[in-house]
């Protein structure tokens, strides 16, 4: 498929939404350049499939996210009489200015006060740093990036929060059991989320209380076992060749 050449749209509100994923941003964009002058979009899943190299089921869960956090709504309409469906409908929430026909949709909330904006771009900064560091040691110790992985990691930062140093703790903890893949290290980062630890000094703390209730739990069970041990011998020489024997305790 040939690539579209009309300008797209993505207002700072989408851009620093940290709930959004990089492609849902990009989607928005897509959405805005093919709007009519109403704000609707008819475009398929399959079409922009075919933009980003994807499958239209991930599409369809980026346009779930964009109208789960207000930016567009969806309609559908099905044939007369039967669950097909004929047309949808994306109708962007907010308006803004089509560059490429002129018309213009409004964005509430597009302006902000220098205060604020000035903070979205060193945090937008800050982020980026982060970002080039933990592809860096990945590439490192790891192996080469590939874009799965990179929109993983830009969601465990940005969405999920959590910090940098953390991510490369849990790397570091992959590549000395040699578990050397994303599989891994994604597992122990989601159960981090689960758990709100969200830096490398909480893991390390949850790392060491795990192992120091393990080692409780084993020396409960050592002593467990000691003491059946020590009533299993708990009787005379005599009485011990008496039970051999079958003989009955006097």
């Amino acid at each position: 498929m040939e690539n579209p050449n009309y300008y797209a749209i993505i207002p700072a509100n989408v851009r620093y939404d940290k709930r959004l994923r990089a492609n849902e941003k990009l989607l928005y964009g897509e959405i805005t350049s093919l709007s009519s002058k109403d704000g609707e979009c008819w475009a398929s899943n399959s079409y922009f499939a075919g933009l980003y190299d994807v499958v239209p089921s991930a599409i369809s869960k980026w346009i779930k996210d964009l109208e789960k956090y207000g930016y567009i709504s969806v309609e559908y309409i099905k044939r007369e009489n039967t669950k097909e469906i004929e047309k949808r409908t994306i109708k962007l929430k907010d308006v803004v200015t089509n560059v490429n026909t002129g018309s213009h949709k409004c964005i509430r909330g597009y302006s902000q006060n220098l205060k604020e904006n000035n903070t979205s771009i060193n945090n937008k900064k800050e982020k980026e740093e982060a970002f080039k560091k933990i592809i860096e040691f990945y590439e490192n110790n790891i192996t080469l990036i590939t874009p799965f992985v990179l929109e993983d990691i830009d969601k465990f930062l940005k969405v999920d929060n959590l910090e940098e140093d953390l991510i490369i703790e849990v790397m570091k903890e992959a590549v000395s059991r040699n578990k050397r893949n994303w599989k891994y290290i994604s597992t122990i980062l989601v159960n981090c989320v689960d758990n709100n630890i969200k830096t490398a000094k909480q893991f390390r703390i949850s790392q060491e209380e795990f192992k120091s209730n393990k080692n409780q739990s084993n020396k409960k069970e050592q002593k467990k076992e000691e003491e059946i041990e020590y009533k299993e011998c708990e009787m005379t020489e005599e009485e011990y060749f008496r039970k051999l024997r079958g003989e009955k305790d006097v």
